[in-house]
């Protein structure tokens, strides 16, 4: 039986190590680099680690694991599968440092102006644009705990911000000075001087970020998004920006990606614009730790023992 591999950040040593695992207990190792296999090519494969499209899933009867290379399992939930019983997994825990290390770098550089002082030393302009803020004494609203944002928390407390937290099951959590359910998401923004999201896309968080939370937003406040587009109001998000009802936003992710040439936000000065590039796999920090997650969980396959990352797909992550 085959085990298949597309499209994953390994280097030629991991992918050996791969290989070797695979080949010791009896099965083949098939690599695809971009190219799209076809459904004749992967009729006997049992497990696939990488980007495997959902019209190829369809149609694999043998499979039983599949393994992706990243954190949103959206594409793959709830039942994209010939066999019902593929477990589904993920690599949660890859990101965290890079993708917070991304938000900061964001939420500082528009807490400090560097955007218009940018532009300024472009035009050669000698300016000073008041005012100027600081992470230090300031507060934080952090929606989506898991990794990324656990790991945000983390370097915002040590910069001296009180962190106010939103999950799913509000409970006490280190370096989260208060913790609110969703249904208590006005009350943790309000004040804020910041509003940092890394929420999945789920049927729960689609434009969880809606009008009337962006309006109990402060005035100068801060909205970093490095979730998925779909969780925020655009529309909203949009004409506070426009209108200066908040302060600015640094934005990664978008409702439609790429993002559309004639979108308002490509015109706006109060913006920073990525193009979703905060978690990208071939970053060398997160092809180690998705590197590593793989290996452990193709171990504990090949071994039949239960694996890690497993994805709710009815829940979606």
């Amino acid at each position: 039986m085959k085990i298949a591999f597309r499209r994953v950040p390994f280097n030629e040593a991991q992918q050996r190590t791969l290989n070797n695992m695979i080949i010791s207990a009896g099965h083949e190792p098939v690599v695809y680099g971009t190219d799209m296999p076809t459904i004749d090519e992967l009729r006997d494969c049992i497990a696939f680690i990488g980007h495997c499209p959902a019209e190829l899933t369809r149609e694999m009867k043998n499979l039983q694991w599949l393994q992706i290379p990243c954190d949103g399992a959206e594409a793959y939930c709830p039942d994209v599968y010939a066999n019902p019983d593929v477990v589904l997994t993920n690599t949660s825990g890859a990101f965290g440092i890079s993708i917070s290390e991304f938000m900061l770098t964001g939420l500082l550089m528009m807490l400090r102006n560097l955007p218009t002082y940018m532009k300024n030393a472009a035009e050669r302009k000698w300016q000073y644009v008041p005012p100027c803020r600081s992470i230090w004494g300031s507060t934080i609203a952090v929606i989506g705990m898991g990794d990324i944002g656990s790991n945000f928390a983390r370097r915002v407390k040590a910069l001296g911000a009180t962190v106010r937290g939103v999950r799913r099951t509000p409970r006490p959590t280190e370096n989260f000075d208060a913790v609110y359910g969703p249904d208590q998401i006005i009350e943790a923004v309000t004040g804020a001087d910041a509003v940092v999201l890394s929420l999945p896309n789920t049927k729960e968080t689609k434009q969880l970020i809606s009008r009337e939370v962006i309006a109990a937003m402060r005035p100068d406040a801060i909205l970093v998004n490095c979730g998925r587009g779909i969780t925020v109001d655009q529309t909203a998000l949009i004409e506070a920006l426009q209108n200066k009802r908040i302060g600015g936003a640094v934005l990664d992710v978008y409702e439609v990606e790429p993002l559309p040439t004639d979108s308002p936000l490509w015109e706006l000065d109060n913006v920073i614009l990525t193009p979703h590039v905060s978690g990208l796999d071939a970053d060398y920090i997160n092809a180690g730790r998705i590197y590593e997650i793989c290996r452990d969980n193709l171990a504990a396959y090949l071994k039949g023992e239960p694996l890690t990352n497993v994805v709710d797909r009815e829940r979606g992550y």
